[in-house]
């Protein structure tokens, strides 16, 4: 009996122990002897990179966009011997996938392709360790200066924004954020679902954060000064009443941008998707724009940032899968033009802009701002649910 006592003891104290050292793993992670050897403050050549990633023959990427197969493909030719492993995934999914693969002690991942998604990616998951900056310094020093401060390696932005059909519309039908609201665009409203997309909740949430600049849109559009009903400011009621105008909920900016631009459509709707959803205008013959002239602002940049994930096993081929993405020291390597498209902007001063769009210098977009995001965006969320 004493012998059983002690046995079941043990296994509780075990299960005790585990149980702690699941529960610290979601701490900060201890990553120093890897730093070290990664030496991911470094810049080395691309001849270095490619012989120590032949040696490693392989490189996992979890990339938000499905681009990323244009990417494997010119990568895999231009350095012979090192396959992607590419895995298209939504960011929210990926942000609690890595999460649960680090905390279960597993390092699948070598490169992170990402936004910030609300704040989360840099207020958690890179202050926590879970990955890290990688920006080589002849890459870095051709990024635009409001881009140099910026978490990971930010290549390009993108922005949501109302896209309407060309086939019905010589140009856009609306000009401010509330004519969403009015009557004559009820039910008529394709957007993704701000509790599904980062991208549209961070635009409802940063309309909120500058609530006096939608005031001043309503009142310009209306005449007269806002009145409340029933909410904190101008952010809430606009998001209040663009529900109340029964919208339709896609999952995706692609789902969005097929119900608007579809040709041969006799009452299509308009509605809010990515700027970079733009390149599907030739890519599938859709007949769509999306306008850059929305009061009191057009959108947010949705910056997208490339990491290198915490304990990666393959480096070095890491390193040279972000340096071929951002476009290499002199921004015209191939792995860079899956992105370099209509409606999407590169963050670096040495690569030419689409001749099709206007200038990033011309956009009238507000800050990104993630403390904000990080912080207020689940009150958001919880109005969205609350008034849906």
């Amino acid at each position: 009996m004493k012998g059983r006592f002690l046995l079941v003891l043990a296994i509780m104290l075990a299960l005790i122990s585990a149980g702690c050292s699941t529960k610290s793993s979601s701490a900060k992670t201890d990553s120093g002897d890897w730093l070290k050897e990664a030496k991911l403050d470094q810049t080395e050549t691309v001849d270095e990179l490619y012989e120590q990633a032949k040696k490693e023959g392989k490189v996992v990427v979890y990339s938000q966009s499905s681009r990323i197969k244009d990417v494997k493909a010119s990568f895999e030719k231009q350095y012979p011997g090192i396959k992607v492993e590419a895995h298209d995934i939504s960011s929210n999914e990926m942000v609690e996938k890595i999460v649960r693969e680090q905390d279960a002690g597993l390092h699948n991942v070598d490169v992170v392709f990402i936004k910030d998604t609300s704040g989360i990616v840099s207020k958690e998951l890179l202050k926590e360790g879970r990955l890290h900056k990688y920006a080589p310094d002849d890459i870095t020093k051709n990024i635009h200066e409001q881009f140099k401060d910026h978490p990971g390696l930010p290549f390009y932005f993108s922005a949501d924004t109302v896209f309407f059909n060309t086939e019905k519309y010589k140009e856009a039908p609306v000009t401010n954020w509330w004519d969403l609201t009015d009557p004559e665009w009820k039910s008529k409203v394709v957007m993704p679902d701000p509790l599904v997309s980062a991208g549209t909740l961070d635009l409802l949430a940063t309309m909120v954060q500058n609530s006096d600049e939608m005031a001043e849109a309503y009142k310009e559009k209306y005449g007269e000064e806002i009145k409340l009903n029933g909410t904190e400011n101008a952010g809430y009621e606009f998001i209040k009443r663009l529900l109340d105008n029964d919208p339709i909920f896609s999952k995706s900016s692609g789902d969005v941008t097929t119900s608007i631009g579809t040709p041969g459509q006799d009452d299509p709707p308009i509605g809010i998707a990515g700027s970079s959803k733009a390149r599907n205008i030739e890519d599938e013959g859709l007949k769509m724009a999306y306008t850059y002239d929305l009061k009191p602002r057009m959108s947010i940049p949705g910056t997208s940032y490339l990491y290198v994930a915490d304990k990666a096993d393959n480096t070095a081929a890491a390193k040279l899968l972000i340096r071929w993405m951002a476009g290499e020291a002199d921004g015209k390597a191939e792995g860079f033009s899956p992105y370099n498209v209509l409606g999407s902007w590169s963050t670096r001063t040495d690569v030419e802009q689409h001749p099709e769009q206007r200038p990033m210098e011309e956009l009238n977009l507000w800050k990104y701002d993630p403390e904000y995001l990080y912080q207020h965006v689940q009150e958001i969320k919880d109005f969205i649910m609350t008034n849906q």
